[in-house]
């Protein structure tokens, strides 16, 4: 599969210019992984984030025993990384064979210094996805944010 097909399937991408996506896809890497096998596992340091071309991965938490995420085929994993750089806080293991395009975050911080536009489209997209999530989460949560 084209990995400029996958890129501009998910949130992240969605409706970015062919060139940019072009210059995209230039950057990942493709890997595959069988089944039950680590992406990353708790306090590894990122440095890529996944795209999910096919297959099936669960987001665990350390010492919990059921995932608190499910992610397949067309959906970003572990993007949160490339805004805070530190270990990461889950594991993320595949439940099938997987292929993921991987965006290493050196690479993306060098497409975003040469394309303001694509950065900015991304940034904005993020924040749109982060502050959906947290309105979503809100109102379960009995304490008091500010």
């Amino acid at each position: 599969m084209d990995p400029r097909d996958v890129l501009k399937s998910i949130y992240l991408f969605r409706d970015i210019t062919p060139d940019d996506l072009a210059a995209l896809a230039d950057i990942t890497e493709r890997k595959s992984y069988m089944v039950e096998e680590y992406l990353y596992r708790t306090g590894d340091i990122p440095d890529v984030f996944f795209v999910v071309e096919s297959g099936t991965i669960d987001v665990i938490i350390k010492d919990k025993e059921h995932p608190v995420a499910t992610v397949g085929t067309g959906q970003a994993l572990g993007e949160m990384a490339f805004f805070e750089r530190s270990a990461r806080v889950a594991s993320a293991i595949t439940r099938e064979p997987t292929h993921v395009l991987q965006l290493p975050f050196a690479k993306l911080d060098e497409l975003f210094s040469a394309r303001p536009k694509l950065a900015a489209a991304f940034y904005q997209r993020c924040c749109v996805f982060f502050a959906r999530q947290l309105r979503t989460l809100a109102p379960d949560v009995n304490r008091r944010y500010f």
